[in-house]
């Protein structure tokens, strides 16, 4: 990878290993090629586009603000299938509102509440 290379002259590649010690929130990965990575797949679309017929542009707001409306509307989505959904019933009386968070119950009180776990009515149930 060319922005590993500190050999490398490409002025962009150059800019971009002056900038990256200060953003100590981006992390590069390697990914291979072409093996349906939806996200890959579709962020090489889009740059592509972007070199081809795209403009430049400034957002409007800071990265911080889309984030936290990205986050905001995905926990909002998640918390309504939560609330609408068919299964996990009895764990949804026990922890209503979806987190990114946890919840600060262990494995073993939540098999307990919900009746789910090495309990003698829940093994009989299951292999009925």
């Amino acid at each position: 990878m060319a922005i590993l290379n500190p050999k490398y002259h490409y002025s962009m590649v150059r800019e971009i290993q002056t900038l990256l010690p200060s953003h100590k929130h981006i992390h590069l990965r390697w990914l291979k090629a072409h093996v349906c990575y939806l996200g890959n797949e579709c962020a090489d679309q889009l740059a592509k586009e972007a070199i081809t017929k795209g403009d430049p542009f400034f957002l409007p707001k800071p990265l911080s603000y889309l984030k936290s409306k990205i986050k905001s509307a995905a926990l909002s989505i998640w918390q309504d299938n939560w609330d609408n959904g068919e299964t996990g019933r009895s764990t949804h009386d026990i922890v209503p509102r979806v987190s990114n968070k946890p919840v600060g119950w262990n494995r073993e009180e939540i098999m307990f509440v919900t009746g789910h776990g090495p309990f003698p009515s829940y093994l009989q149930s299951s292999n009925t």
